[in-house]
């Protein structure tokens, strides 16, 4: 990898449902997009994080815009924004390329510098904001791992040494 600060996200946080309004306007965002896997509900599952549909709840009622980008196919990611309310949503985002971060952006009329990507993959939703500007937020991926297990493992092995390069220089939260 050419540039390995691609895959070092801005902030952290354990779970989606930590993210507070607050969080968001701290960290100069705007707008958020969310992953769905391993964030929102274990890969391939439809089994959701307790607490999610009032997460999106109250982040709209913040006046917060939120678009689901995912890289899942066109069902699954429509029955998730159902499920969450008919949130706005992009499906087979193609991440690590940013242009379905922009494309977000751009429909939220906002700069993409105030746009924040919340994802669990630091190859994939972290790459993708570092590579167009935005805001990287990790958010680490549900315990319940869903249908494959070995995949990641393998893959937390991958992150390990980014997630303590970042670690170096800061902890959890917004701050």
């Amino acid at each position: 990898m050419r540039d390995k600060n691609l895959l070092i996200p801005r902030y952290r946080f354990r779970r989606l449902i930590d993210v507070t309004p607050e969080d968001i306007k701290k960290i100069g965002a705007r707008g958020i997009g969310i992953d769905i896997d391993n964030v929102i509900a274990p890969d391939g599952t439809f089994r959701y994080t307790e607490g999610v549909r009032e997460w999106f709840d109250k982040m709209r009622s913040s006046g917060i815009p939120l678009t689901i980008i995912s890289n899942g196919n066109i069902f699954r990611v429509r029955a998730v924004s159902k499920y969450l309310g008919s949130v706005p949503f992009i499906h087979l985002a193609g991440k690590p390329s940013p242009r379905s971060l922009i494309k977000a952006a751009k429909r939220m009329n906002i700069d993409i510098k105030e746009f924040a990507m919340l994802g669990d993959q630091l190859f994939s939703d972290i790459k993708a904001a570092n590579r167009c500007g935005a805001i990287p937020v990790r958010i680490d991926p549900l315990e319940a791992k869903s249908l494959y297990p070995h995949y990641y493992k393998w893959k937390a092995k991958r992150e390990a040494p980014f997630l303590a390069e970042f670690e170096k220089k800061r902890g959890y939260g917004a701050e």
